[in-house]
């Protein structure tokens, strides 16, 4: 994961509003177990991209795994008014 780290920063560097980079970036800082950069990451993904809905849903897990449910039920709701064909996968996560 490390390693991935270096490599997206030579993304930044060359594209610094890239935000599939900063999605990757993200959830690789989630794995590393420090979701609040990655909520920082998350929310720089949305301003750049406020319809995407698994920006939403990635947020809400960050948000709830930092202890803030109410937060994190937003990004949910958000998700799923973004895409409802995810239901499933986002009410799973809400009830988690």
């Amino acid at each position: 994961p490390y390693e991935a780290l270096d490599t997206l920063e030579g993304a930044f560097q060359l594209d610094p509003h890239n935000a599939q980079a900063r999605y990757q970036r993200a959830t690789i800082l989630m794995s590393l177990n420090r979701p609040q950069q990655a909520l920082l990451e998350f929310e720089k993904v949305r301003d750049a991209a406020p319809r995407e809905a698994s920006v939403h849903f990635a947020m809400g897990r960050v948000l709830k795994r930092l202890g803030r449910p109410e937060q994190a039920m937003r990004c949910f709701l958000t998700a799923l008014d973004l895409d409802p064909k995810d239901n499933n996968l986002i009410k799973s996560a809400m009830d988690r």
